[in-house]
């Protein structure tokens, strides 16, 4: 890992803590688009405009916004998806998809 990009996961990994954020990391495609999907038919706004996401794009975001929750949904054909957001949203969907939520980044897609 380059110093840049050490930087950069170490500063995010800061905001987990401030802002009790975890992340979902490894999200297999299907399951990934998946619960997009179905945050949006929940309510949730996609932020940016939607561009189309397959499982060879090489590096996809959005953001997800409900209420005052937010969640930055990253997609990279080398580590899968990734979602990171509030700790009280993020435990449930972790249990959902039958995956961890954790306070800091394995697999970094910057």
């Amino acid at each position: 890992m380059g110093l840049f990009t050490g930087f950069k996961k170490a500063r995010l990994e800061k905001k987990f803590i401030k802002n009790e954020w975890v992340i979902i990391q490894s999200i297999p495609f299907t399951q990934f688009e998946q619960l997009i999907v179905e945050h949006v038919d929940d309510g949730w706004e996609i932020e940016d405009d939607y561009l189309r996401l397959q499982a060879d794009t090489p590096l996809w975001q959005c953001i997800l916004k409900k209420g005052t929750s937010i969640l930055t949904c990253v997609w990279s054909s080398k580590v899968q998806g990734q979602v990171y957001g509030p700790e009280r949203v993020l435990n449930d969907l972790a249990k959902t998809l039958n995956l961890e939520a954790a306070n800091t980044i394995d697999k970094v897609w910057f």
